[in-house]
């Protein structure tokens, strides 16, 4: 999801670490993303705080929604492997 950059309004997304999804898969990758800063393509690199408050207010919302996300996947795939070992 983009969001608008605070200084120009252009598009601000947040930065990806294609590192960890290689290394831990889908949660890994939806960790990293999680935790991830935002850019702008015009401005830089964007601190949280340089955004108002609703906006970081939506940033927080969306970051737990991906933390929830990769623990729903994570126990997802723990059931289907205690499912299929039994």
């Amino acid at each position: 999801m983009a969001y608008a950059c605070p200084k120009c309004g252009g598009a601000v997304t947040r930065n990806d670490s294609s590192a960890a999804g290689s290394v831990g898969g889908l949660v890994g990758a939806l960790l990293a993303i999680a935790f991830a800063g935002f850019h702008c393509a015009k401005c830089g690199p964007i601190a949280r705080a340089d955004f108002p408050d609703e906006v970081r207010g939506q940033l927080l919302r969306n970051s737990l929604l991906l933390v929830v996300g990769a623990l729903v996947v994570l126990v997802a795939a723990i059931a289907v492997v205690v499912a299929l070992n039994h």
